[in-house]
């Protein structure tokens, strides 16, 4: 068994930061071997050997691999015994195959192994190296999505054993809520538009009115301005109303596939798209891994989504993209919502305000006024609304900061994420 690591030249460290582990070269011929190495150490990525397809195994199941390199005819245990039993015990296995036979058929079965690619021998070193090159950004690319879902589910399970804990103590806090309720309640009022620009502007009438006779005179914009924010005062006031009517309703819930939620979903996330030129901004939406079926009230639910895409939207950094995607984790059909934003002025949802923006008339940051008039819950309230939804649908909602690691640098991002009850 050998074992190399490329030490210089840019490609090189580039490489060894995308992949933690070594690649195992699975080769029974000296010579192939020797050439795979001087390969791989060209590629500037750790490599270890074995003879044939038993010692791989072993080698597996003692240490972690990136990548295998397996070639299809050998002695003791060959290449696709090898790969059928290591998929038994690492199921997304990174699996490049050598075959001496270049035909349809032949690349038909060796593709039905599950395997990432093939490479036809002789091994031409240009060939080599793209098919390296590609299974480095997949393995990569894999590694990131399963490192997300896991931290997902560690989160899922603090936020479980919070929830239980929070239960316990809330009927004992119940003042100290309603006084952290009223203060929000008294912040959320007196700022953006609606009451607490209305109260503002009737300030400003009351400076410059003028009485003439039995009529008053107000300039014309301040009128303007004051009539557009009677508008959102109303649909604040009907937000508020149609909160009550959530927390009190009993759902009529029905079942429906996850792949018919996603395509529903698709078409109410398209209100946000003639907003989306204003930051510059992709909407990336989800693909489904794998049907389960759900219990949902459709239009409570999907009111549910809308209110994380708004939300995701207003606090977005310019240049970047809302991405929604999903997943399968602990019982739950999880669909996220990931945003990058700005370290300043926003910074995100912090963990110490994780469980307040939950809480009814709390507000983190201040409203965006150019989606104002989106708004159908105010007041603080749109996050609220989601979580109630949740709770109805016997699911669950969070939302933090988190750390993407997609781009060419690690930046912050928001996860709005809902998590429904697989039946």
């Amino acid at each position: 068994m050998n074992n190399t690591t490329g030490s210089v030249g840019k490609t090189r460290i580039e490489r060894k930061s995308l992949v933690r582990d070594p690649v195992l070269i699975v080769e029974d011929k000296l010579e192939n071997t020797l050439m795979l190495e001087a390969l791989c150490e060209e590629f500037g990525i750790q490599y270890e050997s074995a003879s044939n397809g038993e010692e791989a195994i072993e080698m597996a199941k003692a240490k972690k691999y990136s990548i295998y390199i397996v070639d299809l005819l050998m002695p003791v245990m060959d290449g696709p015994s090898f790969i059928r039993m290591l998929k038994e015990f690492q199921p997304e296995a990174t699996i490049l195959v050598q075959t001496a036979i270049d035909s349809t058929e032949t690349v038909i079965e060796v593709m039905k192994l599950g395997v990432f690619d093939y490479i036809i021998k002789p091994i031409m070193p240009d060939l080599f190296l793209k098919s390296m090159s590609k299974a480095v950004d997949y393995k990569a690319l894999k590694d990131r999505e399963n490192s997300i879902l896991e931290a997902e589910s560690l989160k899922l399970r603090s936020q479980l054993e919070w929830l239980t804990y929070k239960e316990t103590r809330r009927k004992s806090a119940d003042e100290s809520w309603e006084k952290s309720s009223i203060h929000s309640l008294q912040t959320s009022l007196s700022q953006g538009s609606g009451i607490g620009a209305i109260i503002s502007l009737l300030d400003m009438a009351r400076a410059d009115l003028k009485k003439d006779g039995d009529y008053y005179q107000i300039h014309s914009t301040i009128m303007d301005l004051i009539l557009e924010n009677q508008e959102i005062t109303k649909n604040l006031l009907t937000g508020l109303t149609q909160l009550l009517e959530i927390i009190n309703t009993d759902l009529n819930k029905k079942p429906m596939l996850a792949s018919e939620l996603i395509e529903k979903m698709k078409g109410t996330v398209e209100f946000i798209r003639p907003y989306l030129e204003q930051k510059n901004l992709r909407l990336n939406l989800p693909v489904l891994k794998r049907d389960v079926e759900v219990e949902i009230e459709p239009e409570l639910f999907f009111s549910a989504v809308y209110e994380i895409v708004l939300n995701a939207f207003k606090y977005c950094a310019p240049k970047t993209s809302l991405e929604l995607f999903t997943s399968i984790n602990q019982g739950y059909f999880c669909i996220v919502l990931k945003n990058i934003v700005d370290e300043k002025p926003y910074g995100g949802v912090d963990e110490k305000y994780e469980s307040l923006v939950l809480q009814p008339f709390f507000r983190l940051h201040p409203p965006v006024e150019s989606v104002s008039h989106l708004e159908k819950f105010g007041l603080g309230l749109g996050l609220t609304a989601v979580d109630q939804i949740m709770r109805k649908h016997n699911g669950l909602f969070f939302i933090h900061n988190a750390k993407d690691h997609t781009g060419d640098q690690i930046r912050l991002c928001v996860m709005s994420e809902l998590f429904l009850p697989i039946r």
